[in-house]
This record gives C-alpha cells, structure tokens and sequence, in this order.
C-alpha cells in the first residue's frame, strides 16, 4: 500500500508542505489533510488536533499559499461531537491567526449536519472557513444557502461515501445546478471535480469571469488538466493528504476509478 500510497498522499505534513511549494511554483495552491483514521479514545483525537494544529503553523512558517481541511472523523465527531467541534474551532482561530482559511470536510451522510453546523460556528468567530458539499446528496442545495447566508464559503464536490444520487448523468445535472446556485448566492465558485465535462461545461460558462472559480483537484489525479488550467489562468487547488493511515481514503480512489471504468469514463487526464 505504501507504493500506490505515495502516489496520492504524502506520510507527514513536513513532506506534504514541501509538495505544496513545487506545486506553487505551477501556481497550484494546495490543501492539506491528515489522515489519522478513526481515533479510538480522546488521546488519539488529541493527537489529531495537535498534528492539524503543527501543519496550519509550520504552513505559515514557510509562508506559502495552502492551508489545512480537517476531517471530523479523525478529530473525534464519533467519540463526542462537541469536544470535536472545539477542537475544529481552535484549529479555525488558529488559522485565521496565520491568515489561512480552514476547509472542512463532510464526509459520511449522517456527518452532513455536524460539519454544517461547525462551519457555522467558525464563522461566527470571524474566522475564514469553508465546508465542502456533496453534490449527490438531496440536501445540498438547503445546506448551500444556509451556509452562503452565514458566511461559510462552499466547495462543491461529487462526494465519496453513499448519496442519495449515484448515476453519473443526475449527479452532472445536481452539479450545474448548484454551481449555478453558488454563483449566484456566494459570487464565486469553488469545486472540486475530476470530470472532464464538467470541467468543459464551468471554462465554457464562466470563461470571462476566470477570478470567481476555482477548481479542486486530487493529488494523484488530473495532473495534466490541473497544470494546463493554471497556465490558462484559473485558480487550481490540489489537495495533498498525509499521514500514515491512508488504506481507507487510498481504496475510495480506486473504487471512484473502477465505477468510472465500469460506465464507460474516465477523469481528466
């Protein structure tokens, strides 16, 4: 696993960051997420919390365009959501401290309402988050406005877990739509996406308006899309995960490859 792994995560954040400068330099700006997997007691949730904590100071140490998404999982949601909501908190001021934003990942459907909610409150704290949406789940587009309204910006994403939607062609016309709504709501558009229609479809639609997208990529995934697009002028992220225990996220990119192989498509390349 460490072989595939190293083609889409990095082991530690020290590692991570130095990937995010090469990236800088193609003006790809990067997110950073560790992967602790699901702690089983409160040190392991702490353990998590300092280590996001070391990656947004050290980040702002060597003064670079990237910041850190935390997972609620890895930080305890499922041990005791309110001490996880602190936790994301604390990681929030701090990043704000260093100018960073924060971006907050959803994860699983019965997650959607918790990471909302935290959004919410790191943005009542004036500090600069960002809560990523699924868009095959009915829910988002209730969950876009509530976030716009309170200042939480959004990255729209297909979503890697189970939806309420799964075919591809109903999760494209769910994307647009939101990316529309987004649009209107928030006047800028962040998404991630690997979908080389969609990514056509937002270039086509926005294409005098480059400054108010920006897309999302995985590392690992899209490199040659993800360069020539920055070169074209867009905003491109990748996100770089580290940490050492990578099976779980490592086997939903695969699963995300093989259903795309079994319907006949393939993401950017």
């Amino acid at each position: 696993m460490s072989l595939l792994g190293s083609k889409w995560t990095e082991p530690n954040y020290q590692q991570a960051i130095e990937w995010c400068k090469t990236r800088q330099k193609q003006s790809i700006n990067c997110t950073v997420a560790f992967l602790g997997g699901t702690p089983q007691d409160d040190s392991q949730a702490q353990l998590a919390f300092e280590t996001n904590v070391h990656a947004v100071k050290f980040i702002g140490d060597q003064k670079i365009n990237a910041y850190v998404t935390v997972k609620p999982t890895v930080l305890g949601a499922l041990l005791d959501k309110s001490k996880c909501r602190q936790k994301v908190l604390a990681i929030a001021k701090e990043a704000a401290n260093q100018n960073q934003p924060v971006e907050i990942a959803t994860e699983s459907k019965d997650l959607v309402s918790f990471s909302l909610e935290t959004a919410v409150a790191c943005a009542k704290e004036n500090t600069n988050v960002i809560l990523d949406l699924q868009v095959y789940l009915n829910r988002t587009y209730e969950d876009l406005k509530t976030a716009t309204k309170n200042g939480v910006g959004v990255r729209l994403v297909k979503g890697a877990y189970v939806g309420d939607e799964n075919k591809l062609e109903e999760i494209q016309t769910h994307f647009k739509s939101l990316i529309e709504a987004s649009a209107v709501n928030s006047n800028k558009v962040i998404l991630g996406t690997h979908d080389p229609e969609m990514i056509e479809w937002v270039k086509e639609k926005f294409r005098d308006k480059k400054e108010l997208v920006e897309f999302g990529f995985l590392k690992g995934l899209s490199d040659r899309t993800k360069i020539k697009l920055a070169e074209q002028g867009w905003r491109v992220l990748e996100y770089v995960p580290f940490g050492e225990k990578t099976e779980a996220y490592v086997n939903r990119r695969l699963k995300f490859l093989q259903d795309l192989e079994g319907a006949g498509k393939f993401p950017a390349p």
